[in-house]
């Protein structure tokens, strides 16, 4: 591993840095009446364009936290690269950032009793000369830099492929942008938020390309058991549009609105308030709160320098060829119908389908829920019309005209706990613990109402024939006539028509299936079919004699 310290002298890096702000000029005067750089944030913006495009995802910056663009050290580990695996290589960049830091701390704090070089050797007194550049020598700075020194992995490569990823979503991001009344700039969010990753998760539980929280989530897209849209990069595009549309609403400034897309526009409204200012840089010079850290003060001059870099990839990458767009039909459900059923219609494999569709959840894909009506497909371009003409022609047994019921209600009583409810259905306490919220420190409480997830299985669904009352298909499978109820939302006896489908418990299973005897077939050929004995047919239908069977005869199977 190489350290370096102040890695150009200050007078090549006030020349590198002014070359690099010419390149910059034509870009900043196109976008400056949209997304003004006021002065006080060009230190911000020059720093991430560093980090953006310059260092690589090898290297540590060891940095001021408050003057960014303060750089002590910088930490290159390319040299160890192809000696650890990933578990080492990151295990060993965090003790050595760790130990880099501890040398730094100590010396602000001696440079804090003894500014003067005395003592020094070249990489101190190096760091000496960057702090007394900068007015950082006066002991209160020192002891305030000690503590808050700061490590950045460089983003270079991460950038190079976020921007060539990018080509597959752009046009249509612009385009939505452009229809809103936005402007387009704004597509290059995601090379801050996601590097373009539609699978992208933060610790917070922030997901996908726009990285959408939560309980924003539920404001602009769909979000339940059904579906998470934050992981769809075209449908989480539009609910961004959204977003940023009602930010600027409120805020009517575009440097606020931005960073109120981290923070939330109405924290920094009451920010702007109780300062009594109107910017963002007065947001960051003098509003003090808790949650208005380093990532909401940063946001801005990140995007901006995020702008810089993707306009001039060829400076800094070179040539690079962009993914080819997406392409697709969309088509539009009108019945609650299966997921298998979709992909079908649609003449792809699993992998293409759920690409161009990913936002439907694993109960989904899994059967154990319904695709619902109004819900847009995409298909490869070209395959719309196949897929409506095959759509219109689709059975009614493939079509439902309600949702499968997903989650039961338990309401907890005294002594139970997360792990024996678990038990009880069939299920995980980590999965109850995503269906209600739970983190995993969460305590539950007697007369508390739980959402208990299924256990995996595919529901089973009864064709309701001639004569069948629900006490007599709850007692087939082996259920209660409440249950079916429940499931089924049964309160009415003339609901229970001829070819009405019925949910029933997931782990209910049939004890017999009917077989409707068609001519030539015989009771060992039937029960080849089911996988049964011929004796079991046999007593199930009280059959003295095997052979004496005709067609149009109905026989119970056995387990079917």
């Amino acid at each position: 591993m190489v350290i370096r310290s102040n890695m150009l002298s200050l007078r090549v890096a006030r020349f590198v840095a002014a070359v690099m702000l010419g390149l910059f000029a034509a870009h900043a005067a196109a976008a400056s009446d949209v997304f003004p750089r006021p002065p006080e944030l060009e230190h911000k913006i020059a720093f991430w364009r560093s980090v953006f495009g310059e260092y690589s995802q090898h290297q540590i910056i060891l940095h001021d936290r408050k003057n960014v663009s303060v750089v002590y050290k910088v930490l290159d580990f390319t040299d160890v690269v192809d000696l650890l695996d990933d578990t080492e290589l990151r295990m060993h960049k965090r003790r050595i950032e760790e130990q880099e830091k501890a040398a730094l701390r100590s010396l602000m704090l001696r440079l804090a009793d003894d500014p003067s070089e005395r003592g020094l050797d070249d990489e101190a007194r190096s760091i000496r000369n960057t702090l007394k550049t900068h007015g950082l020598l006066k002991p209160e700075h020192l002891r305030e830099i000690a503590e808050d020194l700061r490590g950045q992995a460089g983003l270079r490569e991460k950038t190079e492929a976020a921007i060539m990823r990018s080509g597959r979503y752009l046009p249509y991001m612009e385009k939505v942008f452009a229809d809103a009344g936005l402007p387009v700039e704004l597509t290059r969010l995601p090379l801050v938020e996601s590097s373009f990753n539609t699978r992208a998760y933060s610790k917070s539980g922030a997901a996908g390309m726009w990285q959408f929280m939560p309980g924003t989530a539920k404001r602009y897209m769909s979000y339940d058991e059904v579906g998470d849209d934050r992981r769809d990069p075209w449908l989480s595009t539009e609910g961004a549009a959204q977003h940023l549309s009602d930010d600027y609403s409120l805020l009517q400034d575009w440097p606020l609105a931005v960073t109120a897309y981290n923070f939330g526009r109405y924290g920094l409204a009451r920010g702007l308030d109780e300062i009594g200012g109107s910017s963002l840089v007065e947001l960051i010079e003098d509003y003090e709160h808790p949650r208005w850290g380093f990532a909401a003060k940063n946001f801005y001059a990140e995007f901006l320098a995020a702008l810089d870099v993707e306009s001039n990839a060829l400076q800094y990458f070179g040539p690079l060829r962009r993914d080819a767009p997406d392409h697709f039909d969309e088509v539009t459900t009108e019945h609650f119908v299966r997921y298998d059923t979709l992909r079908r219609l649609s003449r792809q494999d699993a992998e293409r389908f759920l690409e161009l569709n990913p936002s439907f959840s694993t109960a989904v894909q899994r059967g154990e829920l319904l695709v619902p009506p109004q819900r847009r497909i995409r298909l490869p371009r070209g395959h719309g019309q196949h897929f409506r003409s095959a759509y219109a022609r689709l059975d009614d047994s493939e079509l439902f005209s309600r949702q499968f019921v997903y989650y039961r209600n338990h309401r907890v009583r005294s002594g139970q706990t997360l792990s024996g409810l678990a038990q009880q259905y069939g299920t995980s306490v980590r999965a109850i613990r995503q269906a209600n919220g739970l983190s995993s420190s969460h305590f539950i409480r007697i007369g508390q109402v739980l959402k208990i997830p299924p256990n995996g299985q595919r529901p089973v669904i009864h064709k309701v024939r001639s004569g069948e009352t629900l006490i007599g298909i709850a007692r087939r499978y082996g259920a209660s006539v409440r249950q079916l109820q429940a499931l089924n939302d049964i309160d009415r006896p003339e609901y229970l028509r001829v070819g009405v489908r019925l949910q029933v418990p997931a782990s209910g299973r049939p004890a017999y299936a009917w077989h409707t005897i068609r001519s030539g077939q015989t009771v060992e050929t039937i029960a080849r079919q089911y996988g049964v004995s011929v004796s079991a047919i046999a007593s199930a239908n009280a059959l003295s004699d095997v052979n004496r069977i005709r067609a149009g005869q109905r026989l119970k199977v056995p387990g079917g």
